[in-house]
């Protein structure tokens, strides 16, 4: 990622990194390279290209409240992009656990909590309401194994999860932290 202060300043160091790169022998990924506008409440222009992905982040311009006054107002901020928030909910689908109802809540927190101190390391830190959005993915399929588990409706399993998160407040690492 490099910053510039007009696309024509940014496209010449585009082409500098080019050819510094040829010079050793490698090449830029087209595919993945490109300009994109940093639009926020000063920079008000229209531009083609104005989000980009790097890291697992989405850059874009965002809706932000102030916290001085509470007022709107447009930033330039990282968010997980779409493509990781899939991920992660994917993962969680995928856990072989959900359908077993002998095993005990105990073993699923075992098993997702090493996943999940790294998802809120890395995301936690800029995307809280994005990952919070994903990690209530965890809540659902405990509420539907729950179900299974005791053969109950939802409103019941719902006041077991709540019930079991009351009293075990550090069982699964996001609700630790406080995510859900």
């Amino acid at each position: 990622m490099v910053h510039g202060t007009s696309k024509a300043e940014s496209g010449k160091v585009l082409e500098a990194i080019r050819q510094r790169l040829a010079e050793v022998k490698l090449q830029i990924k087209e595919e993945k390279t490109r300009i994109a506008y940093g639009k926020d409440y000063r920079r008000k222009g229209r531009h083609e290209e104005v989000k980009f992905e790097f890291l697992g982040y989405s850059y874009q311009p965002r809706a932000k409240k102030s916290t001085r006054d509470g007022k709107s107002f447009t930033a330039f901020a990282a968010e997980i992009s779409q493509t990781n928030q899939k991920r992660i909910r994917e993962e969680i689908r995928e856990v072989k656990l959900w359908s077993n109802t002998q095993v005990e809540i105990q073993e699923i927190a075992k098993l997702l909590n090493a996943k999940l101190r790294g998802w809120i390391a890395y995301y936690g830190k800029y995307s809280i309401r994005s990952l919070r959005n994903s990690l209530m993915t965890i809540d659902g399929r405990l509420i539907k194994w729950l179900r299974k588990k005791h053969k109950i409706g939802y409103r019941k399993s719902v006041a077991k999860l709540n019930s079991i998160k009351q009293a075990n407040t550090e069982l699964f690492y996001h609700w630790k932290m406080g995510y859900c």
